[in-house]
C-alpha cells in the first residue's frame, strides 16, 4: 500500500530491546503512524589498524555498568573523508539507540569514534534524505495492526494539506497563595484555549461567562483538556513559556490527581528534555511550539524590528510590540485572592484567562510562517527548530551536506578545546571611525552578504585548507591561509545553495508582494546564511576553524579598505566604514557619479560578491566616543533619507537599559536636527523635558530602567541598582528569588535613600522618582552626545552657561 502526505513528526519507540523509528505522516484524509524496523542506530569508528577485520568487532559482546548486555547488530567497512583526508571507516550498528554512546566508548581501544551523539531520528532523516514538513511517499504493509515501512522517498512536488496544520493555543492559571505556584500543592484553576475560531475557558467554578465550561474538580478539568486535544486531533500545541511552566505543571497536577497526561497522538507520556539552555517538551506525534522561545529567537536574529526594542518578553509586551494593542491584565501575584473573591472577580479572571489564549493565537499567526520556513531550510522538525539556536540550525544543515559529500561529521569539542579556542580570539572586522559631527549629502553602500560571499568566492572550508606543499590552484587570504580551489567544501556549497535560493525567492516575492510564505522563506534563508561565519568561529562548533574564520574577516578587511581607498581617489569623503558598509559624503558629486563608482568597484570584485546602494541621505549625525569629543563612535549614528525615513543605529532609544524619557527625548532631538535642521528646537525639547522632570510631571512608567540579571543574585559582587531593587523586592515579598534570577528587572530611582542603589525600587513598588538622577544620568547624557556637535554644553542644557560654538 502506498501513502502520500506530509511528514510532520519523527521519533522512536522501544520494542523488545530494539529502537524503532516512528514517522507521523498526515494527508488530507488521515494521520498515520508508520514504523521503520529496518533502520538501526549506529556510529562510525575510524580504526587505528585499517586492516582490522570487521567481523571480529561484530562478534563482541559488552555489558554496561548495570550489567545489561550490549550487542552489536552489524559492522560494515567503507571509506569516507575527514577534514579532507580519506579514512577507512567502520559503521557499527546497535539494537538500541541508548547503547550507541556506551558501545562507542568500549571500542575506543580499536579506534576513534564519530557521530555517536547524533540523535537517532536525526540520523534517520539524514540517511533517508527526508525533510520534515515536506511531502513523502511511503510504501507500507500491515503487521499486527501496525503500519510497517517498506520504502519511503520525498515527493518531487509539494504535498498541500487542504486545511493546513491544525493548532491549539492554550494557557493555564494556578492557585498561588505563596506567589510562586507549587505544583505539589497548588491546583490548576483554569485552562483556556483557542483553536479553529473556538475559544473557551475550562475551570472548576461556575462563572457567568458564555465561554466558560465548568467541571466538578481539577481532575475532570485536566482530563477534559486532554480529551479535547485528542478529539480535535491537534497537530501543533502552542503556549507561552509552556515548556517551562504550563505543560510541566499540568503533568505534575495530572500525576497528583492519578490521571494520564497523554496529550500526544499515542498512548505515551510527554517527555521533558534539556536542549542547551532551554527546556524542551516532546509530545509524541504532535508538535510543541513555545512562542516565548520563538519570540526570543526572532528578536536575537533581528528578523522582526518590532521585537528588537522591547524590554521584557512577557506575553503582554510581545503582543503590544507586534499588534500595537494591549491585552487584559490582572495582578498575577494575587490570582489566588481573585479566585477566592466575588463573582465579579471570577468574571475578571475568566476574561483574563481567555485573553491569554486569544492573544497567543495572534502571536502564533505572526510567527508561524517564519518557523515553518526556517524548519524547512534547516531540515529539522518544527518542534526541534523552535528550541534551536542559529548555530544548531547551521550544524543540522552541515550534517546533511556532510552525508551527501561522504564526509564524517566532526565530534563536538572537549571542554579543554573550548577553553583553548576562547582564549585565542579572532581579529574582527575593519572599522574606520567617523569624525563626530553633522553632515549633509551622504550615500551609503553595502556589500551584499559579505561574509557568505567571501566564503563562497574563496572556497573557505575546514576541509579545503591547503597543506604546506600543495601545488594546485588556491586562493590565499590576506592572513596567509590558502584554500584549494576544488573540490568545493560543504560550507561554501551549503551557503551557495542558500543564497541562490534566496535570490530566486526575492524575485518571486517582488512579483507577489502579498505572499507571506515567500517573505518568510526569504527571511529564513537570510537567517541561516548569515549564521555560517559565526558558526565557523564558535568555540563549541563541530566545524570550528580558526583559520577559516580569521581568513573570512581578513578578506572582509581587505575588500572594505580597497573600497575606501578607491572612493577617496574618486573624490568622495569617506565618513565611516564598518565591516560591510561605507558612508560617503558626496561633496557635490551627482548620483550618476556615485553609481559609476559602484560599477567600477563591482568590476574588481569576485563574481559572487557585489557592492550595493543602500540609500541616499540628506543629513547624518555622528557622535563622539565617550570622553573624546572629536573621534566618532562606531555603530552610532542617525540618518535622514531623501524619502524622509530616519535610520537610527546604536543610540539609547534602541537600547533596553535606558528609561523611556531618555530614549524619547533623544529621538525627538535627532528628528529636530535631521528633519528640520533646527538646533534651537532641539535644545528647547531638552529644556522642556528637564523642566517637567524638576516639576514632578513625568509619569513613573516613563522612568523605568530595564536590566537583565543574568546570574543568581548571590553571585554578584558589586551592588548595582537593579540588584538592590531585586533584593528589596524579595525581602518585601513582592517577588521571589526564582522570579528575578535570569529575568529582566524594571526599576526606578526614587527619592528614598542616599545612594543610587538605596534609591532603586522595582517599578511595581516605586511611588516617587529622583529628578536629579534622571536629569544627570539619563536625559542629559543621552542628548548631550548629539547637541555638543552643535556647540551646546552640559551647563546650557541644564539652564545655565553660554553656547560654545556653532
Amino acid at each position: 500500500m502506498e501513502l502520500q502526505g506530509v511528514l510532520i513528526d519523527i521519533d522512536h519507540i522501544s520494542s523488545a530491546g530494539r529502537s524503532i523509528i516512528r514517522l507521523t505522516v498526515k494527508n488530507n484524509s488521515s494521520v498515520y503512524s508508520i514504523l521503520d524496523k529496518s533502520f538501526y542506530p549506529y556510529f562510525k569508528l575510524v580504526p587505528y589498524n585499517i586492516n582490522i577485520d570487521e567481523s571480529s568487532i561484530e562478534k563482541m559482546l559488552f555489558r554496561d555498568q548495570q550489567g545489561n548486555q550490549l550487542a552489536i547488530h552489524g559492522v560494515t567497512k567503507t571509506n569516507m573523508t575527514l577534514s579532507g583526508k580519506e579514512k577507512t571507516v567502520l559503521k557499527v550498528e546497535t539494537n538500541n539507540s541508548r547503547n550507541v554512546p556506551e558501545v562507542s566508548k568500549l571500542l575506543s581501544e580499536f579506534g576513534e569514534s564519530y557521530e555517536y551523539d547524533i540523535l537517532y531520528w536525526k540520523r534517520y532523516l539524514i540517511d533517508k534524505k527526508l525533510n520534515p514538513l515536506h511531502g513523502v511517499s511511503a510504501v507500507v504493509h500491515e503487521e499486527g495492526g501496525e503500519l510497517i515501512l517498506d520504502s519511503i522517498k520525498e515527493l518531487d512536488k509539494e504535498y498541500v494539506l487542504e486545511k493546513g496544520l491544525s493548532y491549539m493555543c492554550f494557557d493555564i492559571e494556578t492557585y498561588n497563595p505563596s506567589v510562586v505556584p507549587r505544583p505539589d500543592k497548588d491546583p490548576a484553576i483554569m485552562i483556556s484555549y483557542y483553536t479553529g475560531g473556538e475559544a473557551a475557558v475550562l475551570t472548576t467554578k461556575k462563572i457567568n461567562r458564555d465561554f466558560v465550561r465548568t467541571f466538578a474538580n481539577e481532575k475532570e478539568m485536566i482530563s477534559a483538556f486532554v480529551k479535547l486535544i485528542k478529539e480535535k486531533d491537534i497537530d501543533i500545541l502552542s503556549g507561552y513559556n509552556s515548556s517551562n511552566f504550563d505543560i510541566p505543571y499540568l503533568m505534575k497536577r495530572a500525576e497528583k490527581n492519578g490521571i494520564d497526561f497523554h496529550i500526544g497522538r499515542y498512548d505515551e507520556d510527554v517527555r521533558q528534555e534539556h536542549h542547551g539552555l532551554l527546556e524542551a517538551i516532546r509530545i509524541p506525534g504532535r508538535i510543541n511550539l513555545d512562542v516565548y522561545n520563538v519570540a526570543r529567537f526572532v528578536s536575537i536574529v533581528g528578523a522582526s524590528e518590532k521585537l528588537i526594542k522591547i524590554n521584557r518578553f512577557t506575553l503582554s509586551e510581545v503582543y503590544r510590540a507586534i499588534s500595537g494593542d494591549t491585552k487584559i491584565t490582572v495582578d498575577k501575584n494575587n490570582i489566588w485572592q481573585i479566585w477566592d473573591g466575588s463573582d465579579a472577580d471570577l468574571e475578571e479572571l475568566a476574561d483574563y484567562s481567555l485573553s491569554d489564549s486569544v492573544t497567543l493565537n495572534k502571536l502564533y499567526e505572526f510567527f508561524i510562517n517564519l518557523q515553518i520556513e526556517t524548519s524547512k531550510v534547516s531540515r529539522l522538525t518544527l518542534a526541534e527548530n523552535a528550541v534551536s539556536t542559529t548555530g544548531q540550525l547551521v550544524e543540522a544543515l552541515l550534517m546533511r551536506y556532510a552525508s551527501d559529500n561522504n564526509e564524517i561529521v566532526p565530534n563536538k569539542p572537549s571542554q579543554y578545546e573550548i577553553s583553548d579556542r576562547m582564549s585565542n580570539p579572532i581579529e574582527g572586522a575593519f572599522v574606520k571611525t567617523p569624525e563626530a559631527g553633522i553632515y549633509d549629502g551622504i550615500v551609503v553602500f553595502d556589500f551584499r552578504s559579505l561574509y557568505p560571499s567571501i566564503i563562497i568566492s574563496h572556497n573557505i572550508d575546514p576541509s579545503t585548507i591547503a597543506y604546506p606543499d600543495y601545488k594546485g590552484k588556491a586562493s590565499e587570504a590576506p592572513n596567509g591561509t590558502k584554500f584549494m580551489a576544488s573540490p568545493m567544501g560543504i560550507v561554501p556549497k551549503a551557503l551557495k545553495k542558500l543564497l541562490d535560493d534566496r535570490k530566486d525567492i526575492k524575485k518571486a516575492y517582488k512579483n507577489d508582494p502579498d505572499n507571506q510564505t515567500l517573505a518568510a522563506r526569504s527571511s529564513a534563508l537570510k537567517i541561516l546564511a548569515n549564521s555560517f561565519y559565526g558558526y565557523l568561529g564558535y568555540a563549541r562548533s563541530r566545524w570550528y576553524s580558526r583559520e577559516c574564520a580569521a581568513s573570512v574577516t581578513a578578506f572582509g578587511r581587505s575588500y572594505i579598505t580597497m573600497t575606501i581607498e578607491e572612493a577617496e581617489k574618486t573624490g568622495f569623503k569617506v565618513l565611516y566604514g564598518d565591516t560591510d558598509s561605507i558612508f560617503l559624503q558626496t561633496q557635490g558629486k551627482s548620483k550618476e557619479e556615485a553609481m559609476k563608482f559602484l560599477e567600477e568597484i563591482n568590476a574588481k570584485l569576485p563574481e559572487t560578491m557585489e557592492l550595493e546602494l543602500e540609500d541616499y541621505y540628506v543629513r547624518g549625525v555622528f557622535v563622539g566616543k565617550k570622553g573624546n569629543s572629536s573621534a566618532g563612535a562606531k555603530k552610532k549614528y542617525a540618518l535622514l533619507s531623501e524619502a524622509g525615513r530616519v535610520k537610527i543605529k546604536g543610540f539609547e532609544l534602541v537600547r533596553r537599559d535606558w528609561s523611556n524619557i531618555a530614549r524619547t527625548t533623544q529621538k525627538e532631538v535627532l528628528e529636530a536636527i535631521l528633519k528640520e535642521g533646527s538646533k534651537e528646537k532641539a535644545i528647547q525639547i531638552v529644556k522642556d523635558v528637564l523642566a517637567r522632570l524638576r516639576d514632578g510631571k513625568v509619569e513613573l512608567k516613563d522612568l523605568i530602567i530595564y536590566t537583565q540579571l543574568r546570574k543568581g543574585i548571590d553571585k554578584y559582587d558589586a551592588k548595582s541598582p537593579e540588584l538592590a531593587a531585586a533584593r528589596k523586592a524579595i525581602q518585601k515579598g513582592a517577588k521571589t528569588k526564582e522570579e528575578v534570577e535570569g529575568s529582566t528587572i524594571g526599576y526606578i530611582i526614587t527619592r528614598s535613600g542616599n545612594t543610587i542603589s538605596e534609591k532603586a525600587e522595582i517599578d511595581e513598588l516605586a511611588d516617587s522618582y529622583d529628578p536629579d538622577y534622571y536629569i544627570n544620568h539619563q536625559v542629559v547624557p543621552a542628548t548631550l552626545k548629539i547637541l555638543k556637535e552643535l556647540g551646546f554644553s552640559e551647563e546650557e542644557l541644564k539652564g545655565g552657561g553660554v553656547q560654545k560654538r556653532l
